[in-house]
């Protein structure tokens, strides 16, 4: 299950992603996200990720999207957090290349 609070402010979107970010959810996150996004695309857009205890391939790929679209990521927990700076990591080089 996946628990996801969205906070926006005047300069930034929040979504809070709690639980397992597994296949079963990702059309729940997909909503929220682009829901999100739509509303107030100038916003800085944030995803904590930090309350997500497991990850799958889906989860994965959904979180490359966010990032493809300008999503900014905190992570905890040593997978996630590698995950992340290696979706960085990707986003840096092909900006440079």
């Amino acid at each position: 299950m996946l628990k996801v609070t969205r906070i926006d402010t005047e300069t930034e979107q929040r979504l809070i992603l709690e639980g397992r970010l597994t296949a079963p959810c990702i059309t729940e996150l997909r909503s929220h996200w682009e829901e999100t996004r739509y509303s107030f695309p100038e916003r800085r857009f944030v995803v904590d990720l930090r309350g997500v205890m497991r990850m799958d391939s889906a989860g994965e790929r959904a979180v490359a999207l966010m990032k493809a679209a300008g999503a900014e990521f905190l992570a905890s927990g040593m997978r996630i957090k590698l995950f992340v700076q290696d979706l960085e990591g990707r986003s840096s080089a092909r900006k440079s290349g």
